[in-house]
């Protein structure tokens, strides 16, 4: 396997995760990784459904993910599926990074609900230990016309219009602000978990790097929480802007699924609205 990143322990909570996967152009030879992550509906997976079964049957793994759903595995040809994943409305916008990164699908059917990713600035948390010996099979067309029986997807609005600067891969560099600045846009209570974040130093693993900056999002939201992330991340003996940009982008895209960990900060934050 080719562009992953492993742990078994990532940030609070580590005890409940057994490994993580990076997507960002996660490749086996020349096939991209694609991923079907199955989501509870209703507290529960439906394996009998038909697409359930169906993808079940093409993928080349089948995994249990930490929260309890399912994760299936198959290999793309980036080159050929293009074409294909765009007459479906599967590739993400123009001028974002992902390939392929739809959140919240739905069957016709209402049986299943799933996100499926591709070449994505996205984290895929396994309970199982992982085999980097997987081999992957080149699933393009079954797997183009699985998605296309099962779903009706709309097409993204373009992301390519903003002006900021840009990272090379089309993600805004995050604002360099000022703590005077930064505090003067935040309540009273983010002032007190901002103070608590200061003690904490960015020169930690990744994994913790990245679950702080979870808990940065819950507490500061997308916007400001940017601005929140680079200033705390900066200091870091490797710190790149580029890198902080994306990762906080990956981080917006998965917040809303996660929950704050930190115990001090729930506290603090106890009696607001965030």
């Amino acid at each position: 396997m080719q562009n992953y990143l492993h742990s078994k322990n990532r940030g609070r909570g580590a005890e409940s995760l057994r490994v993580s996967l990076y997507l960002d152009n996660a490749k086996c030879g020349d096939l991209h990784l694609f991923v079907i992550d199955f989501d509870k509906v209703d507290g529960k997976v439906d394996t009998q459904s038909a697409f359930f079964q169906e993808a079940k049957g093409l993928a080349d793994r089948v995994t249990r993910s930490q929260g309890g759903g399912y994760h299936m595995f198959y290999g793309v040809d980036k080159k050929a599926a293009a074409p294909l994943f765009d007459s479906i409305n599967l590739l993400t916008a123009e001028g974002t990074e992902s390939f392929v990164c739809k959140t919240g699908c739905v069957t016709t059917d209402g049986r299943n609900k799933v996100d499926m990713f591709c070449d994505a600035l996205h984290f895929i948390y396994e309970w199982e230990a992982w085999d980097n010996s997987l081999e992957l099979t080149d699933k393009t067309q079954p797997l183009y016309e699985l998605i296309k029986a099962h779903f009706q997807l709309k097409r993204p609005m373009d992301g390519s219009s903003g002006k900021r600067q840009s990272t090379g891969r089309n993600t805004p560099l995050l604002d360099k602000v000022s703590e005077e600045s930064l505090r003067q846009e935040m309540t009273e209570k983010q002032q007190k978990v901002f103070d608590d974040l200061k003690t904490q130093s960015s020169d930690c693993s990744r994994e913790q790097w990245f679950s702080i900056g979870i808990d940065i999002f819950h507490v500061f939201g997308a916007e400001l929480g940017g601005k929140v992330f680079r200033w705390w991340s900066a200091p870091g003996h490797s710190f790149q802007p580029q890198g902080c940009a994306r990762t906080w982008e990956n981080i917006c895209s998965r917040g809303p699924k996660t929950e704050l960990k930190n115990s001090i900060w729930m506290e603090l934050v106890a009696e607001s609205a965030f």
